[in-house]
């Protein structure tokens, strides 16, 4: 049996949906940063900054990856809930396939864009040229993280609100 309090159930709402989903994309993207920076950076000596491949650039990649998956993903078993009728709160019709992968890709070009730059003006103000791996390792996940949640937010509310 299902209460209206499940978030997958007949009967859930919206709201504990995206919530529920924001949480499982802040950890899976948080995790996979994890990954890519012990695979790209590691934690010997302190990291460059600018130049191609390194910290700031990988800001590039990391958002390209990050709002992809956040976006499409969870669109997708947005929209098989919606099909199945398991989002009581969800009134609109449940999207094509083709379509949340265009919304998603829009929403990776700004992603990218507006991560990538927003890091590099940051960085830029910091004037320094290299970065310890501590320091840049918890930028990574915390950016993964809140890149993740923030971008599956939105696109779940963009759905189902």
């Amino acid at each position: 049996m299902t209460s209206a309090a499940d978030s997958t159930g007949p009967g859930a709402d919206a709201s504990g949906y995206i919530a529920r989903e924001m949480a499982v994309s802040a950890a899976i993207n948080a995790v996979i940063s994890v990954g890519f920076f012990v695979a790209i950076f590691g934690f010997g000596a302190s990291i460059e900054i600018w130049g191609l491949g390194k910290f700031a650039f990988d800001f590039l990649p990391q958002s390209l990856a990050v709002a992809f998956f956040a976006s499409f993903v969870p669109s997708l078993l947005a929209r098989k809930a919606m099909l199945a009728e398991t989002l009581a709160s969800a009134t609109k019709p449940a999207p094509s396939v083709s379509s949340l992968f265009a919304k998603s890709i829009l929403i990776v070009l700004a992603a990218v864009i507006l991560g990538t730059a927003i890091w590099a003006a940051i960085l830029w103000a910091s004037g320094t040229a290299m970065i310890a791996p501590i320091p840049a390792f918890a930028l990574k996940i915390a950016y993964g993280a809140a890149l993740g949640a923030f971008v599956t937010r939105r696109r779940l509310q963009a759905m189902l609100e």
